[in-house]
């Protein structure tokens, strides 16, 4: 039994070694450049102005500030998404998805700034021109794209995510190697007062990996669904219906009146706007996409009461252009456990689901893989060198 829990114990440890050795690294660039992510919107507004108004103050009408916008942008017709302020930004966030001038690029979007009062245009980028897209981007794909092209990207991007099964097989394996005995819970989960540093660098080591390890598998899991949801898909639909998938849009959507009734005015965005307020009255707009195109829709965003996702929500109402006839409707609050469970992976894996705490929490655990990755490579260097001089020795021989 104690030769059988050994080899057991020899496979985990050569697991978890390998695994820190081949790509412990890469895992070190994800952490730290996730824990500026967690806080990108607002890096991205550090430097501009304040947004300064009058007390009780409205925001100026969005079309009037959308009127701005396509007289300095002209010829962006296509459908532009509005960030609202509130949270995470101070500014309303206007974005052109794909400018013309960028196509074949794999993501690198027009971002403007606006100040939501005044209506002036504080700042703007493409996707990649500043520094906290850089950082994101390197979380995302590794900062392939401008030296490699946007193929190598997506299948980067995809690498990425697939690393999030050996994360969750690192972090298993050390749950494994540090699982106390019992009556011993306590102690290993502190570090040894006046240790020798050996001793310092093992408890430094196993006491991070034991405070992250819940953080660093959700971490992992989410991180991995990004870009294989297909294949966990089965694994969920089995047991419950999965329909509303974030981020995807109901097929064959259309301005149908745009077809019959080529003439015929588009409403506004404050019309819109208006129309899905009918169908969740209670919610806080947070995010809206106009048109994109002749045949094209609203889609309008809004935060219901205890909705995990705040920067992006799922209280969404997709509206006919022309006529605002209301074409499709999300509800979170409607959401069959697999929707739900779908649903929580982006605010899982950016902390937003629990609010600024948990986002100030996921900061603080992407430094964790630095720390364990360099106390566990001086772990490993000081047992080899161990090793060498057990070898050398005549007891050793």
């Amino acid at each position: 039994m104690i030769f059988k829990r050994k080899t057991i114990r020899k496979f985990w440890l050569n697991l978890h070694l390998s695994i820190a050795l081949s790509v412990g690294f890469i895992f070190v660039i994800l952490g730290l450049s996730g824990s500026f992510n967690v806080f990108h919107w607002e890096l991205e507004e550090l430097g501009l102005p304040e947004v300064k108004h009058e007390r009780n103050a409205q925001p100026l009408d969005l079309d009037a500030l959308m009127e701005r916008i396509h007289h300095r942008h002209p010829q962006k017709n296509g459908r532009w998404l509005l960030f609202m302020p509130g949270y995470e930004r101070d500014y309303l966030w206007v974005v052109y998805p794909k400018p013309e001038e960028k196509v074949g690029k794999f993501f690198t979007p027009l971002r403007l700034q606006i100040n939501p009062y005044s209506g002036e245009i504080a700042g703007g980028h493409y996707w990649g021109d500043s520094l906290w897209t850089l950082v994101y981007s390197l979380h995302a794909s590794l900062l392939t794209e401008p030296f490699f092209g946007a193929e190598i990207s997506r299948k980067a991007f995809d690498a990425i995510c697939f690393l999030g099964v050996l994360l969750m097989l690192s972090v298993g394996s050390g749950l494994y190697l540090w699982w106390p005995s019992p009556g011993k819970i306590c102690q290993a989960l502190v570090i040894k007062p006046r240790a020798s540093l050996p001793r310092f660098i093992y408890d430094l080591h196993k006491v991070t990996g034991a405070y992250f390890l819940v953080i660093l598998f959700v971490l992992a899991f989410t991180g991995f669904s990004f870009a294989y949801k297909d294949y966990l898909m089965p694994l969920v639909s089995p047991f419950t219906k999965v329909e509303a998938l974030h981020f995807h849009d109901p097929e064959n959507l259309s301005s149908r009146a745009g077809t019959t009734h080529p003439t015929k005015p588009a409403i506004s965005i404050m019309q819109a706007v208006a129309i899905a307020d009918r169908v969740f009255p209670y919610g806080e707009l947070r995010w809206l996409a106009t048109p994109d195109g002749p045949g094209g829709v609203y889609a309008i965003e809004k935060r219901q009461a205890g909705e995990a996702n705040r920067r992006r929500p799922r209280s969404k109402v997709w509206i006919d252009q022309y006529s605002g006839e209301i074409l499709a409707v999300e509800d979170p609050q409607l959401f069959s456990a697999g929707e739900t469970f779908f649903n929580l992976m982006w605010p899982l894996h950016n902390g937003e689901a629990f609010g600024l705490p948990g986002r100030v929490l996921w900061c603080m655990t992407g430094l964790a893989p630095l720390i364990l990755y360099v106390t566990g490579i001086m772990r490993w260097l000081q047992k080899r060198k161990a090793a060498k001089i057990k070898h050398r020795s005549p007891d050793g021989a």
